[in-house]
């Protein structure tokens, strides 16, 4: 696996963080997301834990696989992910990343729907094509008029 496709846990963990938040809405706490952690494993999490794993305390520990597949799950379940985004690694996890990713440029253009056709779509040309929308609906773009 080059350094490229390589996502360490805590990128993975603070991608979540940063990108699935409505547009209107700060980015969640780290408290809320342990409290919510708790309930569904129904044993208590802290919220420092978290803070370690975001902070990449276990990113050298082979991508995470110290830290149990249960805790992860929940994590994810917290954002609306499926699990293996934290617990998958490689081209796949990378290719999740860029999803989510797109997910944000979209959020963050204010973007509603977008109609896609086949799945050969250029992700970094659509990226492009939803920053370019919002730059002009703001009427900041460089693209002529």
């Amino acid at each position: 696996m080059t350094e490229a496709t390589r996502l360490p846990l805590s990128h993975k963990i603070n991608r979540l963080f940063a990108v699935m938040h409505p547009r209107s809405a700060p980015e969640r706490s780290t408290e809320s997301v342990a409290e919510q952690v708790s309930g569904q494993l129904r044993r208590a999490v802290a919220a420092s834990y978290l803070e370690e794993l975001r902070d990449g305390r276990f990113d050298d520990e082979h991508d995470g696989a110290a830290v149990e597949f249960e805790l992860l799950a929940a994590i994810a379940s917290c954002f609306g992910v499926a699990p293996r985004y934290l617990t998958t690694t490689g081209q796949a996890a990378a290719s999740i990343d860029r999803e989510l990713e797109l997910l944000a440029t979209m959020r963050d253009a204010n973007v509603a729907s977008i109609a896609l056709r086949g799945s050969d779509v250029d992700r970094a040309m659509l990226t492009r094509l939803i920053r370019d929308t919002d730059d002009v609906a703001a009427g900041s773009s460089d693209l002529p008029r």
